[in-house]
């Protein structure tokens, strides 16, 4: 049984042949619909017969957490670590590494 009949990525979609109130309506290549329908349907009794999924290669600073690739940054890969409060600073003390102004005159004068 097919639930959801038309499945189509954005890679699937060519050429603008009109225009309803604004928003472009395009053509659909459907060869490649079907294409990638039968190559899901080939990845899916694959990995139902117990072959290994084709591995993921990670982008730098990024995590998998529960089965997800976030970015090593988020509340979720953190963890609790993320939402611990921040040790409180005196507005002197973070502004002490700072230039003064007419250093950035200069620098952006060269």
């Amino acid at each position: 049984m097919r639930l959801d009949p038309v499945v189509i990525h954005a890679e699937d979609l060519s050429q603008t042949v009109g225009e309803f109130y604004g928003t472009p309506i395009r053509e659909v290549n459907l060869l490649a619909v079907g294409l990638r329908e039968i190559r899901d349907a080939q990845f899916s009794a694959q990995f139902s017969l117990g072959e290994d999924a084709p591995k993921v290669e990670l982008l730098p600073g990024e995590v998998i957490t529960d089965n997800v690739i976030r970015r090593s940054t988020t509340a979720e890969a953190v963890g609790e670590k993320f939402y611990e409060e921040k040790p409180q600073v005196s507005f002197e003390e973070s502004i002490s590494g700072l230039m003064p102004p007419d250093y950035w005159d200069d620098y952006y004068a060269r």
